[in-house]
């Protein structure tokens, strides 16, 4: 991991968390928050920086999120929002059916 986060380091893409995971050998790792395409640009450039550095290190990544029975795998998944310029939060829920109008246009 620490390889791994020297070479993101590299390309500029600061990682906020580094740690295990539930299953055996499965790494956690999270950007910190930009902008969105900038987010996608550095997730695929993570990707391709994880498979050189375990090549790197005669492992394998695997990116499927189950890859076998009974055991949990990379989960990999984007976190993102949608907000106003005002920072209200376009995908919170409402807590009555009013206010709960808004998430259900946008989501």
């Amino acid at each position: 991991m620490q390889d791994f986060e020297q070479e993101a380091y590299k390309l500029g893409i600061p990682l906020r968390t580094r740690h295990n995971e539930v299953a055996p050998s499965q790494f956690e790792c999270a950007p910190i928050f930009e902008e969105v395409n900038i987010a996608v640009d550095h997730n695929s450039l993570l990707m391709d920086v994880m498979n050189r550095v375990a090549k790197r290190h005669k492992l394998k990544v695997l990116m499927h999120e189950k890859p076998f029975a009974g055991v949990n795998g990379s989960g990999k998944h984007n976190n993102w929002s949608l907000a106003t310029d005002t920072g209200i939060n376009l995908l919170a829920p409402g807590k009555t059916p009013r206010t709960n109008l808004m998430f259900l246009t946008f989501l």
